[in-house]
C-alpha cells in the first residue's frame, strides 16, 4: 500500500514539473509595457484602388442635338451624330458615347455652353433626350460636343411682306396642282451656303387653320430654296406637305420652320436645320444641299 502511494506521489511531482517552466525559461518571457497600445495586424491587405476611367469622346465624333425648353428646364433631342464623314443614328451615337458631357450650343446669332446629363431613352416615344439644369429658351438651339468645330455664315432675315417671294410660293404651289393657292405666313432668310459669294433664299410658308388638327385643299407647310443654277434661278423644295382633300380631315399637320444654318460635318457647306412642330409633338431635321439635290441627313420627331 505504501509502495502504491509512493508511486502516485512521484507521478504527481512529474506532472507539476512538466507544467511549470524552468527558471531559465521564465527569464525569457517578455513583460508587457502597460504604456504601449496594442495594434491589430490585419489578416489580409485591402484591395488596391483602381482610378476611375477617363471619359473622352471618340476622335472624329460628335452627337448632334436639337434643344428646346420644356416645363422647367431645357432638354435636347438626340437627332444623331457625325462619325468621320458619316451621319449616324441615335443608337449608333449611344454605342460611341453615353455619359454626361459639356456641349456647345449654337443659335443663328450666338453660342452658349451647357452641361448635359447622360442620354435617357424614352420607351413610349422611342427616342433619346439629354437633360440639363439650365432654363435657356432660344430658337434653333443646335448642340454639339464642346470643342467640335462648326461653321456658320451670316443669315439675314428678310421682310415677310416681300411680294416677289410671296409670288414664288404661289407659283410653286400651282405647279404642284393647287389651282387657287392662298398666301400664308412667310419667314424668309438669305444665306450663302457654299461660301461662293452667291446667296440662297429659304422661304418658310405655312397655310393651316389654328386647330392644329385638320387640313383640306389649299393647306400647306413648306420650306423652299431659291437658288441660282447656271443663268437661271430655280425653286427647290427642302420639305413640303401639301394637302388636297376637299373635305376637312384630321391629319395633325406638321409646321416646318428653318431655324439654323450650320456646317456640322466639317465639309465647308452649311446644313439646314428645320424645326418640326405638331399637336403635342415636335422635332427637327438636318438637310444637306448638293447642288439642287436635297439630302435628309438626320430627322427625329
Amino acid at each position: 500500500m505504501n509502495k502504491i502511494r509512493t508511486i502516485f506521489l512521484v507521478c504527481i511531482l512529474m506532472l507539476v514539473a512538466c507544467a511549470s517552466p524552468s527558471s531559465a525559461e521564465q527569464t525569457n518571457v517578455p513583460t508587457l509595457d502597460p504604456t504601449v497600445t496594442a495594434t491589430r495586424i490585419p489578416t489580409s491587405l485591402p484591395p488596391s484602388i483602381t482610378p476611375a476611367p477617363v471619359i473622352t469622346m471618340p476622335p472624329g465624333f460628335s452627337p448632334i442635338m436639337y434643344g428646346k425648353k420644356y416645363d422647367a428646364n431645357t432638354f435636347f433631342l438626340l437627332l444623331g451624330g457625325v462619325l468621320g464623314s458619316d451621319w449616324i443614328t441615335p443608337d449608333a451615337v449611344t454605342d460611341q458615347f453615353a455619359a454626361e458631357w459639356d456641349y456647345d450650343v449654337y443659335t443663328l446669332s450666338e453660342r452658349l455652353q451647357v452641361h448635359g446629363f447622360a442620354p435617357d431613352f424614352s420607351l413610349p416615344n422611342q427616342l433619346y433626350t439629354i437633360g440639363t439644369d439650365v432654363t435657356v429658351d432660344k430658337a434653333g438651339m443646335v448642340a454639339v460636343a464642346k470643342g467640335w468645330p462648326v461653321l456658320q455664315r451670316d443669315a439675314e432675315e428678310l421682310s415677310s411682306e416681300n411680294v416677289f417671294y410671296q409670288q414664288v410660293v404661289l407659283d410653286w404651289l400651282k405647279v404642284e396642282g393647287v389651282s387657287a393657292p392662298e398666301s400664308g405666313l412667310l419667314t424668309i432668310f438669305r444665306v450663302d451656303l457654299e461660301g461662293d459669294g452667291v446667296d440662297e433664299i429659304f422661304i418658310n410658308a405655312v397655310h393651316l387653320d389654328e386647330s392644329q388638327h385638320t387640313t383640306k385643299t389649299g393647306d400647306y407647310s413648306i420650306v423652299l430654296m431659291r437658288k441660282v443654277a447656271g443663268n437661271d434661278a430655280v425653286t427647290v423644295p427642302v420639305v413640303a406637305d401639301v394637302y388636297r382633300s376637299q373635305e376637312a380631315q384630321v391629319t395633325f399637320p406638321k409646321t416646318y420652320s428653318t431655324t439654323n444654318f450650320i456646317d456640322l460635318n466639317q465639309d465647308g457647306v452649311l446644313e439646314i436645320v428645320v424645326g418640326i412642330e405638331k399637336w403635342e409633338g415636335d422635332g427637327a431635321a438636318v438637310y444637306q444641299i448638293n447642288g439642287q439635290e436635297v439630302v435628309e441627313c438626320l430627322r427625329l420627331e
